[in-house]
């Protein structure tokens, strides 16, 4: 079983734990897609490279590092949260609870670690 094997089973798991959840995915900064739970009607590959580019915009402008955005987009609640250079993002009905998603997004985001130091390391070798 690979890591990202791994991965994707505690997306699943938090997919199945949270009310109006319908799809979780991990991408890296460009968009290219690591891991997912199911397939989305949203083209998350484009807003998850929106995001993060937005993201590091907002920080030069010195107002602060943002960790998360709460997108309200074609009838779906988009929550996505970065962990440089990954981008985590969870789509789901106008029911999802969003203060769960960001609970859970500190113990989710340290058992992303391994994955983000890989794929830090890669990019880092590719420049």
């Amino acid at each position: 079983m690979s890591i990202l094997d791994v991965v994707e089973a505690h997306l699943q798991r938090l997919l199945e734990r949270i009310s109006g959840l319908v799809a979780v995915q991990l991408s890296d900064r460009d968009g290219i897609t690591l891991a997912k739970t199911a397939e989305s009607k949203v083209n998350v590959s484009k807003l998850s490279l929106v995001f993060s580019n937005a993201s590091d915009q907002a920080s030069k402008l010195g107002l602060g590092a943002n960790s998360t955005i709460t997108t309200f987009y074609g009838g779906y609640i988009i929550v996505q949260a970065t962990q440089a250079p990954l981008v985590i993002t969870f789509i789901g009905t106008e029911e999802l609870n969003v203060g769960l998603v960001k609970k859970c997004l500190p113990s989710l985001r340290n058992s992303l670690e391994n994955v983000r130091e890989k794929v830090d390391s890669v990019i880092a070798a590719t420049s």
